[in-house]
């Protein structure tokens, strides 16, 4: 009888799921944030990314995203203080890429269509790999919040004009076929308390004595905005 209530006590141990993290937690905070994003209808942004190479080295850059999800509308445009330009949009039936710098376009047809999105993280300073992996949950994009680990809150700040939840911990780029994390840096970022998205992320990596190794991106973002077609639409400029 004993042996028959202890097997009975194991069976309903192993049913009780494991408990989730708290909502006030680093780890809870930044769930809800991924799920927000994961659920909106659209989102619209405009943004800043700034590097920092030394105490007096930096270039900055601007882009703006649009994203409506169904149907599929998407629009990402990236600006160089230069003059250079990147802008990746996407329809229903394909992504495409339109660099100044080249003159060309690059279509990405369904279903093979992320190559627009990882393959122009280094060119836009990895800004398009911040919040299009959370909006496009379902299809495992890379990036820093993608493979963030949140370990602690260390307080409320505001920015962007909205009290956040000020997280730090660590991501890197993970290698698909063996899961090995490389790149690693520390990583804080900013969420907004009311609605629950990304305003600010920094990123620090190791870096020679003297210099830096940081990358400040910076959000004004909607979540579910009303977006005009006329925003999505996009004709590369002819060249002269």
């Amino acid at each position: 009888m004993r042996l028959c209530l202890s097997f009975v006590s194991i069976l309903l141990l192993a049913a009780v799921p494991p408990l989730a993290a708290p909502a006030d937690s680093p780890e809870g905070i930044f769930e809800h944030t991924r799920s927000v994003y994961a659920a909106l209808t659209s989102y619209s942004d405009s943004g800043t990314v700034t590097k920092e190479y030394t105490a007096t080295s930096q270039d900055k850059y601007n882009f703006a995203t649009h994203f409506n999800r169904a149907p599929r509308h998407f629009i990402f445009d990236f600006n160089k203080p230069s003059g250079d330009r990147i802008v990746v949009w996407g329809d229903p039936d394909a992504f495409h890429v339109w660099w100044k710098a080249t003159t060309q376009v690059t279509d990405y047809p369904n279903p093979k269509n992320t190559g627009a999105i990882t393959l122009n993280s280094y060119p836009t300073a990895d800004s398009i790999t911040k919040i299009v992996p959370l909006l496009y949950a379902k299809a495992g994009l890379p990036g820093a919040l993608a493979h963030f680990e949140p370990s602690r809150v260390t307080g409320m700040e505001d920015v962007g004009g909205g009290k956040c939840y000020r997280l730090e911990g660590a991501s890197g780029d993970v290698y698909g076929g063996t899961g090995k994390k490389v790149n690693v840096r520390n990583v804080t970022v900013w969420i907004d308390s009311s609605s629950s998205l990304v305003r600010k992320i920094i990123e620090e990596a190791p870096a020679s004595p003297g210099m830096l190794n940081r990358v400040t991106t910076t959000f004004d973002p909607q979540a579910n905005p009303p977006l005009s077609e006329d925003l999505f639409k996009f004709a590369p400029p002819k060249v002269s």
